[in-house]
């Protein structure tokens, strides 16, 4: 990061969370099918100064990410429009320890960089470069929020989504290496304890995803207590979804598969057999299994590789 431009590390203390300018003006001024020459004067005018055309340009940014496959790569190679990106999520820095109050709800200017941080996260060639380059650290202080307001929420949400683009199909090893390298499994934990349901959800993809490869999967496994922490960790969750009226079917899929995955390995194989997640195997979600053919089909896995280790 030493060819970052010092004012990157400027005093951010006076600086104030901002919101975007009013949603129902941006939402009637989205520009339905841009042309490559407008794709290009958006990312020049989010440098702008005037916050209104800053934000008209972010906020169609955002809403054509999924459109344009180039545009990681304009974002990425034009000239300091990252850097202009960490700034909005450092100058957050300094609110994430106090409560955080929006009147209309809206999510924090910094989320829709967070979104747009996605789109680079994911494609195969500005992935090497946000990975070489260490961005995820800017990331981590997101995770690790300990407050649940909501604007803080949407920043600890789209920090996750990052992390979880960077190990979209086709999942990339050195991807979850570097997680595995840099301890984000401790980050996902903060949000799978206090975060939203949609937080918990995004924290267990990423596990899910990591215990997708054999590396991830022995990383998980290889020390008890990490096995028992990540255990833990979907028990809690089996107990939030019993509490919810209306139990996140995402949710429970990705636990019923984080549990099927481990139970591949033999050592995680004892310690899920001393101590099953009873609620995942009993009728507590009977109704999230009827309408989740996968779910019951890792359900079974698991049942399967529990009962291969008592008839040992």
């Amino acid at each position: 990061m030493a060819n970052l431009p010092d004012s990157l590390y400027e005093d951010y203390s006076s600086y104030k969370l901002t919101w975007p300018s009013s949603a129902s003006t941006l939402t009637t001024n989205v520009v339905p099918f841009p042309d490559m020459d407008t794709i290009i004067q958006w990312i020049n005018d989010f440098h702008n100064d005037i916050s209104f055309i800053s934000d008209f340009a972010l906020h169609n940014l955002v809403t054509h990410k999924n459109t344009y496959e180039i545009l990681p790569l304009l974002l990425w190679k034009s000239p300091c429009t990252v850097t202009k990106m960490l700034q909005e999520i450092v100058k957050t820095y300094p609110h994430i320890s106090t409560p955080v109050h929006s009147e209309d709800g809206r999510p924090p200017r910094a989320y829709n960089v967070l979104l747009l941080f996605q789109c680079i996260a994911h494609h195969p060639e500005t992935r090497g470069y946000f990975l070489k380059a260490k961005m995820p650290y800017y990331l981590f202080p997101l995770m690790d929020i300990n407050l649940t307001d909501k604007p803080l929420e949407y920043l600890r949400l789209g920090a996750l989504g990052v992390l979880a683009h960077m190990l979209k199909a086709p999942i990339d090893g050195v991807a979850v290496r570097f997680l595995m390298d840099k301890g984000a499994l401790r980050y996902c934990t903060k949000a799978i304890e206090i975060g939203s349901t949609e937080s918990k959800t995004v924290s267990v993809y990423i596990l899910n995803k990591m215990l997708s490869t054999d590396e991830g999967l022995k990383y998980c496994c290889v020390l008890a207590d990490r096995f028992f922490l990540i255990d833990g960790l979907l028990k809690k969750l089996l107990v939030y979804l019993s509490s919810m009226k209306n139990p996140s079917p995402s949710l429970f899929n990705l636990i019923a598969g984080c549990y099927a995955k481990l139970s591949q390995k033999s050592r995680a194989r004892e310690g899920i057999w001393r101590f099953p997640p009873v609620m995942l195997l009993d009728g507590t979600f009977a109704s999230l299994l009827a309408e989740d053919p996968d779910a019951v089909y890792y359900r079974k896995q698991l049942i399967r590789n529990m009962q291969s280790k008592a008839m040992k």
